[in-house]
């Protein structure tokens, strides 16, 4: 058996922790500071004019087609099978979300949201709609 003065004693403790801090940083920095979660992007063949938002930003904005519409998700989705082409209007939603997407392009392309609001543009469902299925007429000019 080797003996080691005080001195000698500390110094191997030293190392030995120093070694065991070494050894031991990756495992807990790993531990503290997981690298944080993409969001899942929307991926469906039925998805066609939404293209590219994650999950949680679809779910927004289908929600802020609700609000548009006046309408529940049956309104444009068939009721158990939201893949479905069964309903007409999606189709014609699909279309509307088109000329709103055209129209943010041509007169709102610097446009930033702010929370809460449509990251899809400035031009939304509810610009014309106001929360009803049929959109809103301009009121009659007075002479």
């Amino acid at each position: 058996m080797v003996t080691t003065s005080g001195r000698g004693q500390r110094r191997l403790r030293l190392a030995v922790a120093a070694v065991i801090a070494v050894t031991a940083l990756p495992v807990v920095t790993d531990a503290q500071a997981p690298a944080p979660a993409q969001p899942a992007i929307a991926e469906s063949a039925t998805i066609t004019v939404l293209q590219g938002l994650t999950v949680p930003q679809f779910e927004t904005e289908m929600r802020h087609f609700v609000q548009g519409i006046g309408l529940g998700c049956g309104g444009c989705h068939t009721r158990g099978n939201f893949a479905s082409e069964d309903n007409p209007r999606k189709a014609i939603a699909r279309r509307m979300i088109e000329m709103t997407q055209a129209l943010n392009r041509k007169y709102y392309a610097d446009w930033v949201p702010a929370d809460g609001e449509s990251t899809l543009g400035r031009v939304t469902c509810y610009t014309c709609h106001q929360g009803e299925t049929a959109p809103k007429s301009a009121p009659p000019v007075t002479p």
